[in-house]
């Protein structure tokens, strides 16, 4: 199986190197590195399967998210890989490589990522999720300066928006929502692909929204294929009413090798290095151990 692993990163560099390190072992690498990060790209220049794509500035929940993860699918279509995994630069793989591929390779006709229709109860604190592209949200400017300003304004327009009944015009679609980390095939990712050259209008409807990275890739699988699971493959822990999850630690590690999940997220080597180190050691080279799940086939820690 011809895999491509796509990452967004935005800090850490130690942290980096090292997921590149064990998985460029098997797969090819794609990463989009956040333009505001003073990265040093040539510190991966000793790795020929490591490829580095434009970089965007990127704010957390803004629609430049989107962007990014276009520019990783984009260059990695073009290679036509017969599945993809889109990771974070603070995730970490849970299982080996050869049991990673192991799982690829025996649901190579699956797509595995997370989606519910909206209204999603989940998010039932953002009107289903609609809120979030009902309304003008920016690009979640620096809170200070002229940055501050721009937040205010466009804080005190959605309050206009809500008490005149003003949305905004969305593309005339089913939509869905889940974690934006996917796991599909080749024939999902050409109709990605296939939809946004048929629908060029599509994506206006994720600018200036909050999060929309976690809706634009849903809606179009949804309504494109039926062979995708909601299941994202990513071991995460939430406190209640949050908007990012947990960092893991030592703590956690015993929950984070029992999961069934391929990766687990989120890790920060400024707060915790040892829970890293420790599962690379416990993942390095371990044997493949299958199972079956639910009708589906996993792999074992």
């Amino acid at each position: 199986m011809k895999t491509a692993i796509l990452i967004l990163a935005h800090k850490n560099v130690w942290q980096l190197e090292k997921l590149v390190r064990r998985l460029s072992e098997t797969f090819d690498i794609y990463i989009h590195a956040d333009r505001k990060w003073k990265l040093d790209m040539n510190l991966f220049s000793t790795y020929p399967n490591v490829h580095f794509v434009k970089r965007h500035e990127v704010h957390w929940g803004s629609h430049l998210q989107i962007d990014a993860t276009l520019e990783l699918y984009t260059a990695a279509w073009k290679k036509q890989y017969d599945y993809y995994l889109l990771i974070s630069g603070q995730d970490l793989p849970i299982k080996s490589n050869d049991q990673i591929l192991d799982f690829i390779t025996q649901n190579k006709e699956l797509n595995f990522v997370n989606f519910e229709p909206l209204p999603r109860a989940d998010w039932a604190d953002q009107n289903g999720g609609f809120d979030r592209i009902d309304y003008y949200h920016g690009i979640h400017f620096e809170a200070r300066d002229l940055g501050m300003l721009r937040r205010k304004l466009y804080t005190a327009l959605r309050k206009f928006q809500r008490s005149v009944g003003i949305k905004r015009k969305l593309y005339p679609v089913q939509y869905y929502g889940g974690w934006n980390w996917i796991n599909i095939n080749n024939d999902a990712m050409n109709q990605i692909f296939k939809y946004l050259h048929e629908n060029p209008n599509f994506l206006n409807t994720f600018k200036y929204t909050e999060s929309g990275d976690e809706l634009w890739v849903q809606t179009i699988l949804a309504n494109c294929i039926t062979n995708i699971e909601s299941d994202s493959l990513r071991y995460t822990e939430w406190e209640k009413k949050t908007a990012h999850p947990n960092v893991l630690q030592m703590k956690d590690l015993d929950r984070v090798m029992a999961s069934k999940d391929l990766f687990a997220r989120k890790f920060d080597e400024q707060i915790d290095k040892d829970v890293i180190e420790k599962i690379y050691e416990l993942t390095s080279g371990t044997p493949s151990s299958v199972h079956e799940d639910d009708g589906k086939t996993l792999n074992s820690a």
